[in-house]
Order: structure tokens, then sequence, then C-alpha cells
């Protein structure tokens, strides 16, 4: 079994269906007409609900409550597989069983055609329901704009886990987390660095230089007197990664530089790197084709800074302290 398929069970979430899930899951089934719908919809039924209950108890707000969710004549071109997270969007549940080989993800088409009702997918969440349909577990997930996702159809091993595609459930809430953070930039003052920096997670660089990271950061490069950091950043459906080098040049100085990269192709037109630089914001926009973006900073000790990629509208930032 390769590190991958390991991690990913040594992350999964056990969770127990309830006596209750099955009821509602088997009352949502009943009102399609052939035995196969009903017993694909019981155990998507059950999926989402069980997911419900992780978000909510890991503090996410969804909302299950809307009459017309669970009524089967009011959705004609989906099952109600979605769970909505509140300000995030929806994660599509797709149910896979012990030794399947291959989960056949719901076209695009079908659910685009009630939008209004889905909105924004977020991405897939697979979980395994167990024989006995008391118990589940949250195996993993593909965020939507994974490329796998494309061809409607996801390689799985003969343990029922995905080959490396598939990404684990720590990956998953660093990804929610990230969305609420990039939610959350939308509504702060840019020059509001006090509010700002109060709501949301921080990376410290000093830690670096001790050697230790904080999760989603891989190590890349190390010597005496610098450490590089990197990190893979997701916006407008395309993957950067973001590296920072950190290294110190006396006690009160610390010095960064910031580094922005497509992971397999040049930076897209029009984007744009920005940092805050003293009272103002210091913004570098890809105006040629380009493979990276660099921006030196010397910052005190202990100083607050930003990260910002945009793409249009779109946006999402990282914070650090130095």
């Amino acid at each position: 079994m390769s590190d991958k398929l390991n991690l990913l069970r040594e992350l999964a979430i056990p969770f127990p269906i309830t006596v209750s899930f099955r009821r509602q899951a088997k009352a949502y089934a009943s009102q399609y007409f052939t035995q196969d719908a009903q017993h694909r919809i019981y155990l998507n039924t059950l999926a989402v609900l069980v997911a419900d209950a992780y978000f909510r108890m890991l503090g996410f707000e969804t909302n299950l409550a809307k009459p017309e969710r669970w009524n089967a004549a009011h959705r004609l071109w989906n099952e109600a597989n979605e769970l909505e997270l509140i300000g995030l969007g929806n994660l599509e549940c797709c149910v896979i069983t012990t030794g399947q080989e291959s989960v056949i993800l719901p076209p695009e088409n079908l659910s685009d055609r009630n939008s209004n009702l889905l909105g924004v997918r977020i991405g897939y969440l697979f979980v395994e329901i167990s024989s006995s349909e008391k118990a589940a577990t949250l195996v993993g997930f593909l965020p939507a704009f994974h490329p796998e996702i494309a061809d409607e159809k996801v390689a799985m091993s003969t343990t029922g886990y995905a080959y490396a595609d598939l990404q684990s459930m720590d990956d998953l809430i660093d990804y929610l987390a990230q969305q609420e953070t990039s939610s959350l930039a939308e509504t702060i003052d840019p020059n509001d660095l006090t509010r700002e920096f109060a709501q949301t997670k921080i990376t410290y660089l000093r830690n670096w230089l001790n050697n230790v990271y904080a999760a989603g950061w891989e190590p890349s490069m190390r010597d005496l007197r610098t450490a590089t950091c990197k990190k893979k950043l997701q916006l407008s459906g395309q993957v950067f990664e973001l590296q920072l080098s950190v290294s110190q040049s006396n006690d009160e100085l610390i010095l960064v530089r910031v580094i922005v990269q497509g992971e397999s192709a040049a930076l897209p037109r029009g984007m744009q790197v920005s940092v805050p630089d003293e009272s103002e914001i210091y913004t570098e926009t890809v105006n040629e084709p380009a493979d990276l973006i660099s921006i030196p900073l010397e910052l005190s000790s202990g100083e607050e800074f930003w990260v910002e990629l945009r793409i249009g509208e779109t946006f999402m930032r990282e914070y650090f302290i130095a």
C-alpha cells in the first residue's frame, strides 16, 4: 500500500450512523419509484447526514432545513447529495464501498441546471458506508476544479481509497479554512490590519528558522541563515505555489522574499500579487508572459503582513508575522 493511501487511512474520520439518520434517509428515498434508485438515494442521504453532523461538530454552519430539499418533486435534476456549508458552498457527497475500484461523479451539467438551489460547488466528499449501515467513514475529497473531475470518473484502489489525487480530510479542513479566510478578506478594510489579523490563521516566520513549520507549509530549502518553505494555493480554478524565504540579518530585521509561480504553467496575464508597504499596498502585475513574481521585503521582528493573490475580482490572502 502506498504512503499516500496509508495516510488517507490514518486521517479518515469514522462516524456513527444513528437510527434517526437511517429513518430520515429511508423517508426521503421512498419518494423515488425504483428499488435501485431508492437504495442509491438512501445511501447517499446517509452520507449527507453524516457529513452534516461532522461539520456542525467542527463549528461550520450548514443548512439542511430547506423544505424543498427533501421533496423529490422539487429536485428534477439532482438527488439531494449535496451538503451546504453556509458562506462557502456545497460539498457533493459520494458514497463508496470497500473494494470499489471507481466512482462516477454526478455530471456537472445536471447539477448546474439547478444552480439556484445548489449554489457554488466546493468539491466532492467521499464517504464509505459500512455493510451494517450503522457506521460511516469520511475518507477524503476532490476539489471541484480538480483535473480528474473532467473525466467524471475517479480511479479507486482495491481498498476503496483513491489514488494520489484523492486528498485527505485534513486537507479538506485546511481548504475550507482557507476559503473562510478569503471570504473574510473581502469584507475587511485592506488597511485595518489589527482587525484582520485578529480573525484569521497566521504563520509565524521566525519559527521556520527554528525548524518549526505550520500545517500546509512544506520546507524546500535551508542553509545556515535562510529557511524556505512553499505552499500550494487555489485561486480561480488554478493552482499556484507561494514560496517564502526567511532570514535574519540582526535581532530586529527579518528579510523575506515572496515568490509566486504557477504549478505547471506561466502566470495568467493580469494576475496581481500584493503586500502591504508601510501605509500603502505594493502590487506586482503580470502584464506579459512570466513564470514567477518575486518581491523582497525588509520587516521588523514581529511585524504583521500579508500576501494577496488576485485574478480579476477573485482574491485570497495568506497572513504572516515576521
